[in-house]
């Protein structure tokens, strides 16, 4: 008789509980697919994006000096900044601080550091876009630059695995890891980018 009353609180609870989370998984689904309002729709102004490149910040200048060279930039960042894909956007400064940082948040040490390193903000630049790899896709940032008279692209994060500093010739990282490029910028300029971008030096003559 006991084990009879204990069954069925057992079930009774099982049920209370089904019910409990079957309503606020409905509730919240159908909270979900409420669209906001325009104005409730998250905005990353170009401004805000480009200010993340900072290589006036002293924290950003004093690490150049000591690290002397991208090659060394390039592995201070990939090797002591850890990844922390939930670390929100902050200056280079603060990331330093911080030790930490999602890709983007690597991206722009790096380009602060070679800035500070006095290389032009021509000849770098962050790329964001969207990865595809078997596992499945996700966005990512990643740095294009001019060094020595080549065209590189480089991942200072070790999501994708570890890698060099010119490890990646010419558009070699797109073609392995990219699915889709949505928008790119330095500490000057913002662009989104288009297709028209795979026909640059090829004469298109939508390409002035």
């Amino acid at each position: 008789m006991l084990n009879k009353v204990i069954i069925r609180r057992v079930i009774l609870i099982c049920v209370a509980v089904t019910a409990v989370f079957t309503s606020g998984y409905y509730y919240g689904h159908s909270r979900d697919q409420a669209r906001g309002s325009f104005d409730d729709l998250l905005v990353n102004h170009p401004q805000d994006l480009m200010g993340l490149i900072d290589r006036q910040d002293q924290r950003v200048r004093d690490l150049a000096a000591e690290l002397k060279t991208p090659q060394n930039a390039y592995a201070y960042v990939r090797d002591r900044v850890r990844d922390d894909p939930a670390q929100p956007a902050i200056s280079p400064g603060e990331t330093l601080v911080a030790g930490r940082a999602s890709c983007l948040g690597k991206a722009a040490l790096l380009a602060s550091l070679y800035r500070a390193l006095g290389m032009p903000s021509s000849a770098v630049r962050i790329v964001t876009g969207e990865i595809s790899i078997p596992a499945g896709t996700f966005d990512h940032a990643w740095i294009d630059m001019e060094y020595n008279g080549s065209d590189i692209q480089q991942d200072a994060t070790n999501i994708l695995g570890t890698f060099t500093f010119d490890q990646f010739q010419g558009d070699a990282y797109t073609q392995a890891y990219v699915r889709d490029e949505e928008f790119v910028f330095n500490d000057t300029h913002f662009a989104v980018v288009s297709q028209l971008n795979q026909f640059k030096g090829q004469k298109h003559p939508a390409i002035h």
